[in-house]
């Protein structure tokens, strides 16, 4: 299964969304313009369909209705919140439409407005339905997170809860205890442990794929391995090579930020399903060297190849963009305006038309579309005197 089209109106600083997607997408932007909340939108629908979650859940994760509602959708489709998914599985054709609204008289629950599912444009699900208008209590969830309702359409929530979300905080990583008042683990608190957690045998396997693409990346890098403490809290183990017959070892508190990070993103390539589903990198070159950073569409591609999977990325990264495979329809480009962000894809946009059929570099063309036009007061800054 794919997604093939997003749309969606009033999704946080977006007034309106509504582009193609491809097997991979590479989301650029300036600071704030909403590449984080772009890729929230698919974790969004994976924590209204998966296990624990649920419609009030997913809000209740992201602050409530009005942190996620945008604050242009007083003016626009009625003040509610919609989300419009279009799928290819195989011959299959699907579409999933939520419509959220808040609720009158001063609660501001999400109550769902509109719930509809369509498979080879025949209609499955249209809510609210005579049930729902003899009950309004039903419609503060949706039929996708129910398995009583969604049996007809399954596949589509099952596809949703496979989202996987990738943005590791080194921090974290080396101090779970950190993690007190994150309402997730997706920023890596409890990482090891899902490693860990792994059945043995593959666990073992997967490592020896990891270890073997760390020996390449990482200078003198010999072993990696798992091991559980006294306590019973397991660490990341790695040996490095040296002057000694043994290799020297280092725990997760020692590897450095981008080693961690390296590390993080190999096990979510290695342990992705093979209908992986969407796959969201949030800046996965952080902390990385360039020279990998430049291999990483090739290390997704082939990642792609084995199971079926989705990547959309957000980055900054110019070495990203300059890959020779990644083509202006796979790049959204995100723009700040008075109303709201926008987001195009780069082929879409006439203004770079002439510098893409000169085959100017893609990261020079989208830094003349994305890049802050006068820094003269960033650097002021540090021009003023001492007080």
């Amino acid at each position: 299964m794919r997604i093939k089209h997003v749309h969606a109106s009033n999704w946080r600083n977006f007034k309106s969304l509504d582009f193609p997607l491809d097997d991979r997408m590479f989301v650029v932007g300036p600071n704030a313009s909403g590449k984080s909340n772009l890729l929230d939108l698919f974790r969004f629908l994976g924590d209204v369909a998966g296990a624990g979650g649920g419609l009030a859940a997913a809000f209740d994760k992201r602050g409530g209705l009005s942190k996620v509602r945008s604050l242009f959708a007083r003016n626009h489709q009625r003040g509610r919140l919609i989300i419009d998914v279009q799928l290819q599985d195989g011959d299959n054709s699907w579409r999933y439409h939520l419509s959220v609204r808040g609720e009158k008289g001063g609660r501001n629950r999400p109550i769902v407005d509109a719930e509809r599912v369509e498979l080879n444009e025949e209609v499955l699900l249209q809510r609210p339905d005579k049930v729902d208008n003899d009950d309004p209590e039903r419609l503060t969830q949706t039929h996708l997170e129910q398995i009583s309702a969604n049996q007809s359409f399954r596949v589509l929530a099952e596809y949703f809860a496979k989202s996987r979300y990738f943005h590791l905080v080194p921090q974290l990583i080396r101090d779970p205890s950190r993690l007190v008042g994150t309402p997730d683990n997706a920023y890596g608190g409890d990482f090891i442990a899902q490693m860990n957690a792994v059945q043995p045998r593959i666990q073992a396997a997967w490592l020896r794929r990891m270890q073997d693409a760390l020996k390449a990346a990482v200078p003198e890098f010999e072993s990696l391995k798992l091991e559980v403490d006294s306590a019973g809290r397991p660490h990341l183990v790695a040996g490095y090579r040296n002057w000694r017959d043994t290799p020297a070892r280092q725990s997760e508190a020692d590897f450095s930020d981008g080693t961690l990070r390296l590390i993080g993103l190999l096990w979510t390539l290695v342990s992705a399903p093979a209908n992986g589903g969407v796959l969201l990198l949030e800046e996965p070159e952080l902390s990385l060297n360039a020279a990998i950073v430049r291999t990483l569409p090739t290390v997704l591609a082939a990642a792609q190849r084995d199971r079926s999977m989705q990547v959309l990325l957000s980055t900054h990264a110019p070495e990203l963009l300059d890959d020779e495979g990644v083509l202006p329809r796979e790049v959204l480009v995100l723009r700040v305006t008075g109303d709201g962000t926008t987001a195009t894809l780069l082929s879409d946009i006439d203004e770079v038309a002439d510098e893409l059929a000169a085959q100017l570099p893609t990261s020079d063309v989208v830094d003349g579309l994305v890049s802050p036009q006068d820094l003269a007061g960033l650097i002021a800054v540090g021009q003023g005197k001492r007080l």
